[in-house]
């Protein structure tokens, strides 16, 4: 059996404070080069890029073979979406555009399977199309419930105002924060200093510390990774793969100028 446990989420239980990015490229090459980079885990961005499950399949198998553990952002919530992903080997999905605790629980329907959720089952890439699995049917749903994270995001207003609720839900692993997002729900667009910005975010943290569950903030800065640790969540995703290779060329090439 050569079926994956999922680092990332042993990591995030023994506060190792995991950093992960956004991948947005769709090089497995690239893939391989944050590999070799001291990074925990990626988000396969199905959201904003153009990448679709078929492209995840291979970076998700990149990222395995670099010691990264990948997650994926879904495009949508609906059931093919996730379940799509899911059946890819993403080991855990990152799910936008949350509003309702209703839509919460129709996505751990999709997402988990019985008796949490009714998600489908099929052999497929997760489990070497039925060769690698854990064994039996009931063994194997079990498996992939206990280590396939499912992590919503509170990026609106109204996740914001049931947050306690949706971290508390069996099937909900985790909670995504999205500044950008929620700040414009919110209608103080990039305003991260406003005391109402602030207290949604202690209000998300301490609804999951309520629930035990961890939580994972975006942050487009080194520094940000540093106090977001320090402000007390589990996990930092930094920036995204195409803006860290832009900007670290543009400095390098500005450093050579420079000098000539």
């Amino acid at each position: 059996m050569i079926i994956l446990k999922n680092e990332l989420k042993l990591k995030l239980k023994n506060g190792k404070k995991p950093i992960g990015m956004f991948f947005d490229t769709a090089s497995p090459y690239l893939m391989e080069c944050l590999g070799r980079t001291g990074l925990d885990f990626v988000i396969i961005d199905n959201e904003h890029s153009p990448i679709e499950a078929e492209t995840s399949a291979q970076l998700i198998r990149a990222a395995e073979l670099s010691g990264l553990t990948p997650l994926c952002r879904v495009r949508d919530s609906s059931r093919p979406a996730i379940l799509k992903l899911l059946d890819v080997g993403a080991q855990g999905l990152i799910i936008p555009n949350v509003h309702s605790v209703a839509q919460v629980e129709d996505i751990i329907s999709y997402a988990k399977y019985y008796p949490i959720g009714q998600r489908g089952f099929c052999p497929s890439r997760k489990d070497g199309w039925g060769f690698d699995g854990p064994g039996s049917v009931p063994e194997t749903m079990a498996y992939f419930n206990a280590e396939t994270l499912l992590i919503p995001q509170c990026e609106t207003v109204g996740a914001l105002s049931a947050i306690d609720e949706i971290a508390s839900l069996e099937g909900v692993d985790g909670i995504f924060v999205g500044p950008y997002d929620l700040s414009i729900s919110m209608g103080i667009p990039g305003q991260f200093d406003n005391p109402d910005f602030q207290a949604a975010i202690d209000r998300i943290i301490s609804a999951c510390r309520k629930a035990s569950k961890f939580c994972i903030f975006f942050t487009g800065s080194p520094e940000g990774v540093a106090a977001g640790f320090k402000r007390g969540f589990d996990g930092m995703t930094y920036s995204l793969d195409a803006a860290v290779f832009i900007d670290a060329v543009r400095e390098r090439v500005n450093k050579m100028r420079s000098m000539i």
